[in-house]
């Protein structure tokens, strides 16, 4: 479908800042500036938005604050760029109050209080990764007490005026110039593997496990397809370990990530604390048995349902606009990665890297839990 017969329209608006970017101290500064453009009570596209039904999107990423638009009238956003611009934090008390408030939302975010447990084990299985501190990606209640109004104007003044504006019209069409928000997809500066076995506390009933190997120069969008051999659902590898087979875990995820010039490829289980090391033991081993290859019917499967799901992508209200993005930063677009999938027809070698694996545990644990999984980790380097 073509972008002329979808309904309505929809942009993207890029700030060339993320929160590696926030100043020293003053960590979630682009937290706190996105929410002073989210909130309809500050005026700007988020009060048209909200006023008018728009569809609306914000991510927060390493080096952008990109914020998506859509409504079913196009001239609506016409002017999206000035629309965003026109959000003001109020002068005087009432700015200080809003300030205020906007603090304890994120010090309350950034501290995990309003964090899912899922969330929470990805957060522990980077650091397991990477062997660095969790990123400070929102601050803390001193950081963000060190973000003055005046800071905060400042950010929005010059962000808004260096923003860049993503229209779904771009795509198809010749590639763009490069979006000076396209650094955030570069690599960190010195971050390297180091994998290793993070365990952090986290209320609830249940316990979360999830393990990470390093791969060496997979094919382009094999990790993608094998993230569906292993399957986020009844039909994969992990449901048939997992489940039928060793009765440990409620819930599973697979996933995939291409970074930092290292590729690796995970999975997550849902389990209870006693259960936690034995689950580690499975998911390595379901893991690491993708590596003896996998069988043309089973591979067969899992291309059509990789290749669904990048297509499913371009559905939804910024379908499109992603894809102008995309081209605008330099990444593949979905009509290639379908095109290089569907041109997968025997599976290609997966090679493990001979790093350590990266484990994450997060849950109530008891001492006994905590030896069980350093003896499981220990078993599966």
């Amino acid at each position: 479908m073509t972008a002329a017969a979808r309904p309505g329209a929809a942009r993207i608006v890029d700030l060339p800042a993320g929160h590696r970017d926030d100043p020293p101290g003053r960590a979630g500064l682009a937290g706190l500036a996105a929410r002073v453009l989210t909130s309809p009570a500050n005026g700007g596209a988020a009060a048209r938005a909200a006023a008018l039904g728009w569809h609306t999107r914000h991510r927060l990423s390493a080096r952008c604050s990109s914020f998506a638009f859509w409504s079913s009238d196009p001239a609506d956003l016409d002017d999206i760029l000035g629309d965003l611009r026109s959000a003001r934090l109020p002068d005087g008390d009432a700015g200080l109050a809003v300030l205020d408030a906007l603090r304890a939302r994120q010090a309350a975010a950034s501290g995990g209080r309003l964090d899912t447990p899922l969330a929470r084990v990805g957060r522990v299985l980077e650091r397991a990764a990477w062997g660095t501190p969790e990123e400070d990606v929102l601050g803390s209640a001193a950081t963000l007490a060190a973000v003055t109004a005046a800071d905060l104007r400042h950010a929005l003044d010059d962000l808004t005026a260096r923003a860049w504006v993503h229209d779904e019209a771009a795509v198809p069409g010749p590639p763009a110039a490069a979006s000076p928000a396209a650094a955030a997809a570069e690599p960190v500066a010195g971050r390297g593997w180091s994998g290793g076995l993070a365990v952090a506390d986290h209320p609830g009933s249940d316990a979360r496990v999830a393990v990470r190997l390093a791969v060496a120069d997979p094919a382009p969008d094999l990790l993608d397809v094998l993230v569906e051999v292993l399957g986020n659902g009844p039909d994969g590898r992990l449901h048939r370990e997992l489940r039928h087979r060793h009765a440990l875990a409620y819930g599973f995820t697979a996933t995939c990530w291409a970074e930092d010039r290292t590729a690796s490829i995970g999975a997550t289980a849902t389990v209870a604390a006693e259960n936690a090391a034995a689950a580690v033991r499975v998911l390595a081993t379901t893991l690491r048995g993708l590596a003896g290859g996998v069988p043309r019917s089973e591979w067969d499967v899992a291309r059509w349902r990789s290749r669904a799901g990048l297509l499913a992508a371009l559905d939804g209200p910024f379908g499109l606009v992603d894809e102008a993005r995309r081209r605008a930063h330099g990444e593949r677009l979905v009509a290639e990665r379908c095109a290089a999938v569907s041109l997968l027809t025997d599976p290609p070698p997966l090679c493990l890297a001979p790093d350590p694996p990266a484990v994450a545990a997060v849950g109530v644990f008891d001492p006994r839990h905590r030896r069980q999984l350093a003896d499981a980790y220990q078993e599966i380097r």
